[in-house]
């Protein structure tokens, strides 16, 4: 099943010691003042964790002046100014000539699309989730882990399409209370699983005993049919089935879902054809990945700007 159901059993019984009644949280030690000698290196990570955070504002792919960069990531204008002018000098962002402001840079679009070819997850999925979108009358999408939340990377959507769902690429989900997210934390490797069920502590304190137990249902699920499901996730009147899988030769986990409205998918309907349906799909995928491989670009770069 991709990420075979022995992979689940193995991570069942870490999940269930992780899911143990956990012990009032302890206060962190508080952290030593740095060296003087490291001062220079802090001030470096902390203007590059400012550049990445001004970057991450445009995720809609907005032209975004330096006044609602400012507004948007709490920095002074100032440093605002400072990392656009830098960002663009090195290609990351590029400036708008009719409103002055800035949009996301070819130098990352290079990136993202050189990214995705040498995976190839999406040249072999699509067509693959529009069948399985069209078959079922339901969204299918994929996504990957982004600190607390799933990011969908694609999503199909059936051609006659009569259902609401308020997603499509680049929409964050909930790891803790979403199908694609619970199958995430059911496959993924033990440590990985600790540290983010630690996080999860820490953000729902009050309601962790409900949280800890739908992770724990959803590794039982994962381990014994090979998916997750959720009826009504997130608080609204979508359901859904997901299963997580290993890309040939890529590290990290690409978690798929199949996901319509609660009130056409009933219990039988997710167990008995939706999941089996989309396991089914994920095989393929991962089958065609192993047997064709992308060719490596020769050279990998021709030309240095």
């Amino acid at each position: 099943m991709n990420i075979a159901a022995s992979s689940g059993m193995r991570n069942n019984a870490a999940m269930r010691t992780a899911l143990q009644p956990l012990e009032p949280p302890q206060p962190p030690d508080p952290l030593p003042p740095a060296p003087r000698a490291q001062a220079g290196r802090n001030e470096q990570v902390q203007s590059l964790i400012k550049g990445l955070t001004l970057l991450s504002a445009f995720a809609n792919a907005e032209v975004l002046g330096n006044l609602e960069l400012a507004r948007r990531t709490g920095y002074p204008k100032a440093t605002v100014s400072r990392l656009t002018s830098t960002l663009s000098a090195l290609g990351y962002l590029r400036r708008d000539e009719h409103s002055r402001g800035f949009a996301i840079g070819t130098r990352l679009m290079g990136m993202g699309a050189s990214v995705e070819r040498n995976i190839g997850l999406l040249r072999v999925a699509r067509p693959l989730m529009a069948a399985l979108a069209q078959h079922s009358d339901m969204s299918v999408g994929v996504g990957v882990r982004d600190r607390l939340g799933i990011t969908l990377l694609e999503l199909e959507r059936p051609r006659n399409n009569r259902l609401v769902i308020n997603s499509d690429a680049g929409t964050v989900l909930p790891i803790e209370s979403t199908a694609i997210g619970l199958a995430y934390l059911a496959a993924a490797p033990v440590g990985e699983t600790s540290r983010l069920l630690d996080a999860l502590r820490k953000r729902h304190p009050h309601d962790w005993p409900e949280v800890r137990q739908r992770i724990a249902l959803a590794n039982a699920e994962f381990a014994s049919l090979g998916f997750v499901t959720s009826q009504k996730s997130w608080g609204r009147e979508v359901s859904a089935v997901a299963v997580a899988t290993r890309v040939p030769h890529q590290a990290g986990l690409f978690v798929f879902n199949c996901a319509g409205p609660a009130s056409q998918l009933d219990h039988q309907a997710l167990h008995k054809q939706l999941g089996p349906s989309l396991c089914e799909m994920v095989s393929l995928i991962t089958q065609e990945l192993q047997s064709h491989p992308v060719a490596p670009l020769r050279p990998l770069s021709v030309h240095v700007p």
